[in-house]
């Protein structure tokens, strides 16, 4: 062993100096080993721990706990470089949306949807871009019965697809428009694409995870349509590709139907048995056993055993109630209708047929308003795209004439600089040159103002020509509609005998009044907008008044006592007689939707201070909440979704109000219903 204490002026030896080599050769291993040791071990443990986060808390993707587990386990996924934990981390996130769990659900599936879309794009992966869009996006859409907006969606879809080299991008379209149809209750139509995409992934051999549902959903249809011969060759395919629990059970609940349509009952029964103990084994299947309810039923129904299929709807039934989904407990009620008609309990049926149709209307007017703001959503989205296109081509002229200027101003300094160090005698000919050089810069300056409002004369012009579009298109829309409401008058007095055609009639002409009048208030704000000066001549208020009592008295019922208060015998204003009862009209309109029983009062008072004069409407309704008071005033908005209106009226009565001099506002200390102030100059 060597001395520690040897002092350092004394050589070591040769054989001392090849130990202490040896030594720290020995050392720098040890320690080499074990970092790379240890190293290894932490990976280990990190991986580990990072699956056994993912098995622990992403089971079910509508608990919240996903929320802040799917940005954890990103995190963990990223710091070790796995891809496939990265998009089961973002995945999760957006399927508690989709799922249908908090809220604006719309924006987060949306926002989700994009952070999908982006990783994919980042990480190249075409097929996970082109899922996030159809499997969540659209089908999001559908889910809400937005099916134009889905349609739209599928089409950007299919146009960047057909751009793609990888073929299954094309076989996700097919599979958009496919759901697409299948909602809208198109099934031929749903059934082609299906077909499209079965014979894509055939013909290509390209990996289609849920091909499986494809051909179970192909051969349904069959079966519904009559053609059971084509469904067995289907189904085995759908078996052959199945790749979990539910792709294997969504198969054999078809091949229930299809036994059932052989008249099979017990190969029917073995399936339906084989269904049920899958459901009871696999946890993931919980959140679609009303697939398995729904092919119960059936079987119990078309077998014979009525009751026992009148109490599966029974259960389902209070299920749906506690959770209030009432659009899937109206189809249920129709199907529960059809069954208690095969047993012979008429009454009952005819019930329950009631308030299915009653259901349809309200889902019928639901689907026309939802339908009116996909409309008015697509003009939007042209208007912004137009908009945009052209203010991005302004900008682009103005920084190319901003650069250019900045150029040729960074030009002339430096030549004035130069030639101004180069010939300093010749100070007379420099100011002079500096001069010419600063009248062509301004000249360059004059020009570009010239462009600039050439630019702003055209951005105007453009801004003038979609106000004209949008009053033209309504114009047009406005003269066939004419003519149907005319018609469809004609025809419920031709049948008046016939009750149901005279229903129909009816229904034709309320509805196109009510487009009219979407018509009517588009023409309306489109040209108040305009900044038309309203004209003004001597009007008597009290026949303003009468004039828009009469035209409203219709809509009030008996239980509502409409009266009108007036505090002069007669007077005569300068103002505009149309408009004022234009606005009258539309407050007390308000107020009949809103008003049950009691009464709805019209009035006026002169404030000759001001000179103004102030009219009140007053009703005994519903009222309208403190924090809402202002907002209605905002364009399209409706405080009742299921009242009938555009939601631009009270914005309409604000401009005309604010164009007369004057103003309209809900009177704040009024707390018995509602109480409208609308003043106008005198």
């Amino acid at each position: 062993m060597l001395s520690l204490s040897r002092r350092n002026t004394q050589p070591l030896n040769d054989l001392e100096r090849e130990m202490l080599r040896k030594i720290v050769f020995i050392c720098i291993i040890f320690q080499f080993t074990t970092t790379s040791t240890f190293a290894k071990k932490v990976d280990s443990i990190s991986v580990d721990s990072m699956h056994a986060y993912q098995a622990k808390y992403f089971n079910n993707p509508t608990d919240p706990i996903v929320l802040t587990a799917s940005d954890t386990l990103l995190q963990m996924a990223i710091s070790l470089n796995d891809t496939a934990v990265a998009k089961h981390a973002l995945g999760a996130k957006l399927d508690y949306y989709y799922y249908g769990q908090g809220e604006n659900r719309t924006d987060s599936v949306i926002s989700g949807v994009n952070r999908l879309k982006n990783f994919a794009k980042k990480v190249k992966n075409p097929e996970l871009y082109y899922w996030a869009w159809a499997a969540r996006l659209i089908n999001h859409y559908i889910k809400q019965g937005e099916y134009n907006i889905a349609l739209i969606e599928a089409e950007k879809m299919l146009g960047e697809a057909q751009k793609e080299t990888e073929k299954a991008c094309l076989a996700e379209c097919y599979y958009a428009l496919g759901n697409i149809y299948s909602a809208k209750g198109l099934q031929k139509k749903a059934l082609e694409f299906m077909l499209k995409e079965i014979k894509y992934f055939e013909k290509n051999n390209i990996k289609r995870l849920n091909i499986s549902f494809q051909y179970s959903d192909a051969a349904k249809i069959y079966i519904e349509q009559g053609e059971k011969e084509k469904a067995p060759e289907l189904l085995e395919k759908a078996l052959k590709y199945a790749t979990s629990p539910y792709h294997k059970v969504t198969a054999k609940l078809v091949y229930v139907d299809l036994y059932l349509a052989e008249n099979n009952q017990e190969a029917a029964w073995q399936e339906l048995e084989e269904c049920k103990q899958m459901y009871l084994t696999e946890p993931a299947l919980k959140r679609h056993i009303h697939y398995y309810y729904e092919v119960e039923t059936s079987y119990y129904w078309k077998t014979g055993n009525y009751n026992k299929a009148l109490n599966i709807l029974e259960e389902r039934e209070a299920e749906l109630k506690k959770k209030n989904d009432f659009s899937t407990l109206a189809g249920l009620n129709k199907t529960k209708a059809d069954l208690l008609w095969d047993m012979n309990r008429k009454d009952e049926a005819a019930e329950l047929y009631r308030e299915y149709i009653a259901e349809q209307k309200k889902e019928k007017e639901r689907n026309e308003e939802v339908t009116t703001g996909e409309f008015a959503t697509m003009l939007n989205l042209q208007q912004l795209n137009a908009e945009k296109i052209e203010l991005e081509r302004i900008s682009r002229e103005k920084q190319l004439q901003n650069t250019q200027i900045i150029s040729l101003s960074l030009a002339g300094i430096l030549c004035i600089v130069a030639f101004s160090l180069y010939q300093q005698r010749r100070l007379n000919r420099k100011l002079k040159k500096s001069r010419d050089e600063l009248d062509k810069k301004n000249h360059i300056l004059v020009q570009a103002e010239e462009e600039l409002r050439k630019a702003k004369e055209i951005a105007e012009q453009s801004s003038w020509m979609k106000t004209v579009f949008i009053q033209n298109m309504s114009h047009e829309i406005r003269t066939p509609l004419n003519s149907i409401v005319g018609f469809s008058a004609v025809l419920a007095d031709l049948f008046a005998e016939n009750e149901e055609i005279k229903q129909y009639a009816s229904l034709i002409e309320d509805n196109s009044n009510l487009l009219l009048k979407l018509i009517s208030d588009i023409l309306d704000i489109s040209a108040l907008d305009n900044d038309i000066e309203i004209k003004r001549s001597p009007i008597d208020v009290n026949s303003c008044c009468q004039t828009a009592l009469e035209r409203v008295k219709p809509l009030f019922t008996d239980a509502v006592k409409l009266e009108f208060k007036s505090t002069c015998n007669a007077l005569t204003i300068n103002s505009n007689y149309e408009r004022i009862a234009q606005v009258l009209e539309n407050l007390m309109n308000n107020s009949s939707k809103f008003t049950n029983e009691g009464s709805v009062i019209l009035s006026y008072e002169v404030k000759e201070k001001e000179r103004q004069l102030l009219f009140t409407i007053t009703d005994t309704g519903i009222g309208i909440p403190v924090d809402q008071q202002d907002h209605v005033f905002e364009r399209f908005v409706k405080l009742d979704d299921f009242s009938q209106g555009t939601g631009l009226g009270l914005p309409i009565c604000r401009i005309i109000a604010e164009k007369l001099g004057g103003y309209l506002i809900v009177d704040k200390e009024y707390t018995k219903g509602t109480r409208l102030l609308f003043c106008v100059a005198m």
